[in-house]
């Protein structure tokens, strides 16, 4: 829905910030933007700050505590956007604190207040040996602003169908990555390595 062009050949993530809701809706980019925008990149930004924080021990716990929080503070009383982004700043982790303040103004200038839609190039070369797995991996960010930040989840995905959460990479405007890695043993042999396996990062990819 995000990314689909409507009749006047308008796509809902490019039209303006989700904050600027229903008024987006106008004879320019006509009907039903607003409403294509809301809903869909509401959820996903809930979903990507989720990911953040997501791992196989605690699941979604990060989550329902700042959730909770936000509800129980702001409880019969009206909030604002800068009142959730303070909330989440308490909560924040230091895998989230990009720039080293204790701030998330990289993520909602980004995706709250902005319309950027990255671009994933990744490949993985994978050689399996007997104390582990060789990797090669390469992942280039594009189509964004040079001040553009961006957690990148990488993950394996094992050969009995498990996957495993490696870690992040860290990218910064329109760049490219290339790392070997020397992975460990694991519960079963690594089939290939992939990065948002789990739609983290609303992008697109190839």
């Amino acid at each position: 829905m995000l990314t689909e062009k409507n009749q006047q050949g308008y796509r809902p993530i490019d039209v303006g910030p989700v904050t600027m809701g229903y008024r987006l809706e106008n004879s320019r980019p006509g009907e039903p933007v607003g409403r294509d925008l809301i809903y869909p990149k509401g959820a996903y930004i809930l979903h990507m700050l989720r990911m953040m924080n997501w791992n196989s021990r605690d699941g979604d716990k990060w989550l329902m505590t700042t959730l909770a929080d936000f509800v129980q503070t702001y409880r019969q009383q009206p909030a604002t956007t800068e009142d959730f982004k303070a909330i989440l700043e308490k909560h924040m982790t230091r895998t989230m604190d990009l720039d080293g303040n204790r701030r998330l103004d990289w993520f909602f200038n980004e995706y709250v207040y902005g319309t950027a839609l990255p671009h994933y190039t990744f490949h993985a070369d994978v050689r399996p040996d007997e104390t582990g797995t060789e990797a090669t991996l390469s992942i280039a960010q594009s189509n964004v602003d040079p001040s553009f930040k961006m957690l990148v989840p990488l993950y394996a995905q094992l050969k009995d169908g498990r996957v495993v959460r490696l870690g992040e990479i860290t990218l910064v405007g329109n760049t490219s990555f290339r790392k070997q890695l020397k992975l460990g043993p694991m519960p079963s042999p690594i089939e290939r390595l992939a990065i948002n396996y789990y739609n983290d990062v609303l992008c697109t990819q190839d």
